[in-house]
């Protein structure tokens, strides 16, 4: 009888997760062996193989030098030794990077981490419990001892688990609406945890994601062809598809730059229609607006809203439109608020998912782009939808979207942000 082996399931690291790795690493923060025990990466080959894929420097496979002795076995004793003084200098360079860090930041790490580090490490490993507590300064009954004090100290551990395991898709994603996709998680595991107290876990353990606000305009509005009014100020959204927005923005490369041509659904926020192109020809805006028609649900009356770039002013493309029974609509004035949601999409993609990164080719670009719009459309909840997943909103229709509070009440912001 034939049995075949249960294989553990295959860990999935989004592209975005795998660049915030390597960043981390050349940036000095973690070493490879922290950077696999603090976010639980499977394979000890992993990381190395990222750097080679992803980092900025160059990575080698180590391979040996020379001609080989004759003797096997003073070759073998000869390896070991080298293997053995290496090893014993990297470990030297570990420990001094630990003390830098903890008198840079004030803390003692051995102190802080040293029970997490032996549960996560003690599988990944031949030695026994007592050699790994000793590396760490412990005792074997220290160990024990640790780990029957008050759940408090285990749930915040799990707590820091559950949090990465979101991470691992989206690196950047903040506390808010991590909170909102782990609250099921919380109540199931019984780990009593609020928002604040979340943020609270998150920053003594320097996991708070920095906020970060840019625009780049790639927008040419001073041309001859026919310019449209903005239709849909103060118009209130109550379902999907009755306002597309659509924009451009630019993503790098190391060869040259790409465009993003995107259109994205006002009320759900779910991103319809995209194209990626290295240029910014009528034609490409077209693919993304050829997408979004072919994937419509609904056939009632809809408004696609744009900033006044000559691309969405081309005959073409507003034939298109037309074409296809959907009415114009252009920002006035040079005011994002304007096109607040389109410019709102363009900043989540590019620096909660690392678009904003430099990347090595067209294809290494287009891979993670991909893969961030389906994280973005089907896992990222937003505030304006009360926390719900653009996919699910897109379909059920039953959301009363929130509006931001107006930082100036002279100024008049549209109501469908």
């Amino acid at each position: 009888m034939n049995l075949k082996k249960t294989l553990p399931p295959v860990q999935e690291y989004s592209e975005a997760f795998k660049r915030q790795v390597v960043s981390e690493y050349e940036r000095g923060l973690f070493t490879k062996s922290q950077l696999q025990t603090r976010y639980n990466i499977r394979g000890n080959s992993c990381i190395s193989s990222w750097l080679i894929k992803y980092g900025n420097f160059t990575y080698e496979k180590q391979l040996s030098k020379g001609r080989p002795m004759k003797d096997p076995q003073k070759q073998k004793i000869k390896e070991l030794e080298a293997a053995l003084s290496k090893k014993e200098e990297e470990l030297k360079v570990f420990r001094k990077f630990i003390e830098i860090a903890e008198r840079e930041l004030k803390i003692e790490i051995g102190k802080k981490v040293w029970f997490q580090s032996i549960q996560e490490i003690r599988p990944y490993t031949n030695l026994s419990l007592e050699d790994i507590c000793r590396l760490f300064g412990y005792s074997k009954q220290a160990y024990y001892k640790r780990k029957k004090q008050p759940d408090s100290i285990n749930h915040q551990e799990r707590i820091i688990e559950l949090v990465l395991s979101i991470r691992k898709k989206m690196p950047k994603i903040g506390t808010r609406k991590l909170y909102v996709l782990l609250k099921n998680d919380f109540d199931k595991e019984k780990l009593h945890v609020g928002r604040d107290q979340l943020f609270k876990i998150l920053r003594s353990n320097y996991l708070l994601i920095p906020r970060i606000h840019r625009y780049f305009k790639t927008t040419n509005s001073r041309h001859w062809m026919k310019k449209y009014p903005n239709i849909i100020k103060e118009k209130e959204l109550k379902c999907s598809e009755k306002v597309w927005v659509a924009d451009i923005t630019y993503l790098k490369t190391k060869e040259k730059n790409y465009y993003l041509h995107l259109i994205t659904d006002a009320y759900s926020k779910k991103i319809v229609g995209y194209e990626l192109s290295d240029n910014l020809q009528t034609s490409s805006t077209l693919k993304a607006l050829k997408q979004a028609i072919k994937n419509r649900l609904y056939k009632h009356s809809l408004i696609h809203h744009s900033d006044r770039g000559l691309q969405y002013c081309s005959k073409e493309y507003t034939e298109m439109l037309k074409k296809s029974d959907i009415l114009i609509s252009m920002t006035e004035n040079s005011d994002p608020y304007e096109n607040a949601v389109a410019e709102r999409v363009n900043g989540i993609l590019k620096y909660e998912f690392g678009l904003i990164d430099t990347f090595e080719d067209f294809k290494n670009l287009s891979q993670q782009l991909k893969q961030s719009i389906y994280y973005y459309n089907n896992w990222r909840p937003h505030f304006s939808l009360n926390y719900n997943i653009p996919s699910q909103v897109h379909i059920k229709n039953n959301v009363k979207l929130k509006t931001y509070k107006k930082q100036n009440q002279n100024r008049k912001i549209p109501t469908l942000i």
